[in-house]
């Protein structure tokens, strides 16, 4: 049995070739294939381009389909479904969302609750077959905690040193370096003319954690913030759901570790179990696919 999976994001989307016992065979990646920033026909187009490349010849027998943007609207579902019908005529696939990928890669299909801290933020609790959200309502709205809401706030702080607002400290340097900043008013146009400038911002999320490492205070209070609203998905998610004690993270933002780790436990009940997941979204998208041919996840 020859499984495609997709964990298509918010920032990358990518391709992997599983065979029955999870071993993956083959994996590429491309940019960001959300359809409302690229459109439904090119969201359909470059995944039909992904599962051609990835497939390597080989017999595919299922393909499942992680998507970003795939939520609650239901006239977006069904332009994702009726694009990819039309690129996909003859193949046997499903399409869920990104986050149901990150759910069953983190809880395999077991009662908890995972909070995803990437470009966005959300909280997912599963209860005896019921599901509840908390956040992902996007960035223009929300998404608190997420690398796109730490890189605004990088951003806000880097323009106050640059004017002289707050003094300058390793935070201001770092994000000088690592865009190659001739002057600070050059980031006005690195934004304004950068074809995906959510992904830009979101990416000084890691900057934010160089700063950190080399003890910025300013930095270091960004992910405490961050922290903290992500403490709150999750005390609100518990609080309708009392009985769940196993928590999962996913995530960019927890590649910063001990800065977001530590004081997100802090911040939570001690008598939670709180781990990173241990297996992908990409790799949950595969045990969908998996559980849809019928056999054991």
């Amino acid at each position: 049995m020859r499984i495609i999976a997709i964990d298509a994001g918010g920032t990358k989307a990518r391709f992997a070739l599983y065979d029955e016992n999870g071993v993956e065979l083959k994996r590429l990646e491309h940019p960001s294939l959300h359809p409302l920033q690229i459109g439904y026909a090119q969201m359909a187009s470059a995944l039909r381009v992904g599962v051609d490349a990835v497939r390597d010849d080989e017999t595919v027998d299922f393909i499942s389909f992680g998507l970003a943007g795939y939520g609650q609207n239901q006239e977006i579902r069904t332009s994702i479904e009726t694009a990819i019908h039309h690129k996909f005529p003859f193949e046997r696939y499903c399409i869920q969302s990104d986050v149901d990928c990150a759910l069953m890669a983190a809880l395999k299909g077991q009662d908890g609750l995972m909070l995803i801290a990437g470009t966005g933020s959300i909280a997912l609790a599963s209860y005896q077959g019921q599901r509840h959200r908390v956040g992902g309502w996007g960035y223009w709205i929300g998404d608190e905690g997420s690398a796109f809401w730490i890189g605004k706030q990088v951003l806000g702080l880097f323009s106050k040193m640059a004017d002289g607002r707050l003094k300058k400290t390793a935070l201001y340097d770092c994000v000088m370096d690592s865009l190659v900043l001739d002057e600070p008013s050059d980031m006005i146009k690195i934004l304004n003319d950068h074809p995906r400038p959510k992904e830009a911002i979101a990416a000084l999320a890691r900057v934010c954690y160089l700063a950190a490492s080399k003890k910025d205070k300013h930095a270091i209070h960004c992910f405490k913030m961050a922290a903290k609203e992500l403490a709150l998905h999750i005390e609100t998610s518990l609080n309708m759901h009392p009985d769940l004690n196993r928590v999962r993270l996913a995530g960019g933002v927890f590649e910063a570790k001990e800065f977001v780790l530590d004081p997100l436990i802090k911040y939570l009940d001690p008598s939670l179990d709180i781990t990173l997941s241990e297996d992908t979204p990409l790799f949950g998208a595969y045990l969908i696919g998996k559980q849809k041919e019928g056999a054991q996840v």
